[in-house]
């Protein structure tokens, strides 16, 4: 029993002591492999500066840069080969990351623990120093988490406040801190930042409280995902409050501002469907003030080799000159066009909404290419694309709203007439009010929108190549 005892726990104990130099061989592997990855981006150039590797733990210094110049040399029309690095911008921005990993499944180093990796990645960013400041005992950028014995990924990262140093232009960020745990079998990224402001003398911008919440599968090849591709994910980007001022004595308040995205795919169908949504409480201080917007777009049945296609296709021209560019993306779409074409995409509409002190409006719209065999002749061919698609529309607003919408309309017409540039705003918004119930009027009688107890709505149906609104059919000029 005591040898068998002893036995088993000197396997255990060799077990221990044996792991840490396999997974720090697999860390470096993956890191190298990372790296060679991160260099067929055209983007980005990575290079490992120094890689100490010890039994139970690791360190490495790793350079990356960023070819924006490059780029924007290959943009100019002519004689490309002329352009130089003082013609496109500064020198190409580059980072040094400073990374350290204990091996597990019991590291030791950076406190005690069971993980098969416990690490950190910090960014001095020196170079920055130059616009912005911020403590000199503290990274711009860190990182530190746990890799599970069973690669649940959970992590914490932080960017300090930073201050601006250019006399000219104030700014202050208050800083970033942000956490991803392992739920289920995905990740969640929390993040937040209180506040940043900048101020130029003539110009001002707030902006307060920004939330950050994504949600991904732990899965997903993050290069893959920085080279473009699609992954299922949700993402949710808020902010509070944002200010903006100039010299003259302009506010503009908006609350409440929100970015929602979901992708979603369908490995039967090799589709995804994305859906993206704008949304904004309230807007004070402009033109017209305005709550409750919203615009929600889903675009459906988008056929996964196609998007990587274009990806692969759009990351392999970024550094091809703007004239050379229209030939190799016609030969692009006369290669792989079809391909997204025959699984019947759709961008719809779902939601649309606005509310004015007036009054309100909604709407909603879907389209739909479906029959498609073959490209036409040419992509141009408007009679080609209506035989093909199915469509439909409605919006419905107040009396008010489409009142107020009209008269805006008709003033800035009427200020831009030379017969009635001589009037006064007052002026103009009088002549407009007396003009727009018998041009609202005119609209119904034609039949382009349909009065109801409460206001306006319209409908618009396209099928089969033939439009109709409001149950009326329309001609259309190009249809075959």
């Amino acid at each position: 029993m005591n040898k068998a005892f002893i036995l088993g726990g000197g396997v255990t104990l060799a077990a221990l002591l044996i792991a840490p130099t396999f997974i720090g061989n697999s860390i470096e592997t993956k890191a190298r492999s990372t790296l060679a990855a991160l260099n067929e981006q055209p983007l980005y150039s990575a290079s490992i500066v120094s890689y100490d590797k010890g039994w139970f733990s690791s360190s490495a210094q790793i350079e990356i840069a960023l070819d924006f110049n490059g780029i924007l040399a290959a943009q100019q029309v002519g004689n490309t080969q002329d352009v130089s690095t003082e013609d496109v911008g500064m020198e190409n921005p580059t980072i040094i990351a400073n990374v350290n990993a204990y091996h597990g499944p019991i590291y030791f180093g950076d406190g005690v623990g069971i993980a098969k990796v416990k690490y950190n990645i910090a960014v001095q960013g020196e170079a920055l120093r130059e616009y912005v400041a911020w403590p000199d005992d503290v990274p711009l950028y860190f990182n530190e988490g746990k890799l599970g014995l069973f690669n649940g990924l959970n992590y914490s990262d932080a960017i300090p406040a930073l201050q601006g140093v250019d006399d000219e232009l104030t700014l202050n960020f208050s800083g970033f801190n942000g956490e991803a745990k392992h739920e289920g079998d995905g990740i969640r990224y929390q993040g937040q930042a209180e506040s940043l402001s900048m101020n130029d003398g003539a110009f001002s911008f707030e902006m307060l409280n920004t939330t950050a919440d994504i949600t991904y599968s732990d899965d997903v090849d993050m290069l893959a995902a920085m080279n473009g591709e699609l992954f299922e994910g949700d993402a949710a980007i808020a902010i509070e409050e944002m200010v903006f001022s100039d010299e003259t004595g302009t506010n503009i308040l908006v609350e409440a501002l929100r970015v929602i995205t979901n992708t979603d795919i369908d490995e039967d169908t090799n589709t995804a469907s994305v859906y993206v949504e704008y949304a904004v409480d309230k807007v004070e201080g402009a033109a017209q003030d305005a709550s409750d917007m919203v615009i929600g777009i889903a675009i459906n049945n988008l056929d996964v080799d196609f998007i990587k296609a274009y990806q692969d296709f759009s990351n392999s021209t970024l550094s091809t000159p703007a004239d050379e560019l229209p030939e190799k993306l016609q030969a692009f779409i006369k290669d792989n066009l079809l391909q997204q074409l025959q699984t019947e995409p759709e961008i719809n509409i779902t939601k649309l909404a606005m509310t004015l002190p007036e009054g309100s409006f909604t709407g909603k719209a879907n389209s739909k290419l479906v029959g498609v065999t073959a490209l036409p002749d040419t992509l141009e061919d408007p009679s080609y694309w209506v035989s093909h698609l199915l469509a439909n529309a409605q919006i419905k607003a107040d009396k008010a709203f489409v009142e107020s919408m009209a008269s805006g309309y008709m003033v800035a017409e009427l200020a831009a007439n030379p017969q009635t540039q001589g009037m006064t705003a007052e002026e103009l918004q009088s002549l407009a009010a007396q003009q727009v119930p018998m041009v609202l009027n005119t609209f119904v009688e034609q039949g382009f929108i349909k009065q109801t107890e409460n206001g306006y709505d319209a409908e618009f149906v396209l099928k089969d190549g033939k439009a109709n609104l409001n149950g009326a059919e329309i001609p259309l000029p190009f249809a075959q």
